[in-house]
C-alpha cells in the first residue's frame, strides 16, 4: 500500500462530494500539513440525517487498495456544537488542515464579504476608523477569495490582496482595482496591530482613509 498525496485527497474528495453532498471536507495530518503521508486523514462534514456510512464506504472503495484513508464524519450540527466548545480536535483540523470542499463557497464567501462591508460602514459612522479600514480589507480580500473559487481554486490561507489579486489574472478573473487600491489594502492589514508596519509609522488611520477603504470594498464587491 503506497502513501497518499493531495492529488490522491482531490480525486477521493471528488468522489465523496458525488456521492455524500458534503457541507465539506478538509484534509489533515501529514497530507494536509505536508502534501503527502503515510495515509489520508479527512474529516467529512454531511447535513443532518443525510448519507451515512454505507454511502461513504462506497465513495471510497476504489481508493482503499491504494493507500489507507482515515475518514471522521460529523453532522453538522454536532460540529458546530463541538467547534463552539473549543474542541482542541476540530479547531487544530481547522487552522491546520486543507479544506478541499465547501458547499456553496462562492455564495458563502460573498455574504460574509458583504457582511464585512456593512460593519465597515457602520463602524464609519461611530469614528472608529482604524476598524472601518480593516473590516474594509477583510470584505476586500474575501470577495476575492469568493470569485476564486467560484473558478475552481483550492482555498489558501493567504490574506495579501496582491497575492489574490495575481491568482484572480491567473484564473481570467475580470477586475478592476488599480495597484495603488491593492497597496492600500494590504497596509491597512498589515497595521491592524500596534507596532506592525503599514498606516501605523504615519500615525492612526483618518476618516479619508476609512472612506477609501470603503469604497475600494464597494468596488471589489461589485467589480
Amino acid at each position: 500500500m503506497g502513501r497518499a498525496t493531495l492529488a490522491d485527497a482531490r480525486e477521493v474528495t471528488s468522489s465523496i462530494v458525488m456521492v455524500l453532498d458534503p457541507q465539506a471536507v478538509i484534509v489533515f495530518g501529514g497530507v494536509g500539513r505536508d502534501g503527502e503521508g503515510s495515509d489520508l486523514d479527512m474529516l467529512i462534514v454531511i447535513d443532518d440525517g443525510g448519507a451515512g456510512e454505507e454511502a461513504l464506504a462506497f465513495s471510497l472503495k476504489p481508493f482503499q487498495k491504494r493507500f489507507a484513508i482515515e475518514p471522521f464524519v460529523m453532522h453538522a450540527s454536532t460540529f458546530r456544537d463541538h467547534f463552539r466548545r473549543g474542541s482542541p480536535f476540530l479547531r487544530t483540523i481547522i487552522r491546520e488542515g486543507r479544506r478541499m470542499y465547501m458547499k456553496n463557497a462562492e455564495s458563502e464567501w460573498m455574504k460574509d464579504a458583504r457582511d464585512e462591508l456593512q460593519a465597515a460602514e457602520y463602524l464609519l459612522r461611530g469614528g472608529f476608523w482604524k476598524l472601518a479600514c480593516f473590516h474594509s480589507q477583510q470584505a476586500v480580500e474575501k470577495s476575492l477569495k469568493a470569485r476564486l473559487l467560484g473558478k475552481g481554486w483550492e482555498l489558501e490561507k493567504v490574506h495579501s490582496a496582491a497575492r489574490l489579486q495575481a491568482l484572480a489574472i491567473d484564473h481570467k478573473i475580470a477586475l478592476t482595482l488599480d495597484e495603488s487600491d491593492i497597496h492600500f489594502i494590504d497596509s491597512i492589514y498589515r497595521g491592524r496591530y500596534p507596532g506592525e508596519a503599514g498606516l501605523l509609522p504615519l500615525g492612526e488611520p483618518s476618516q479619508n482613509d476609512a472612506e477609501r477603504a470603503i469604497e475600494i470594498a464597494k468596488w471589489a464587491l461589485h467589480t
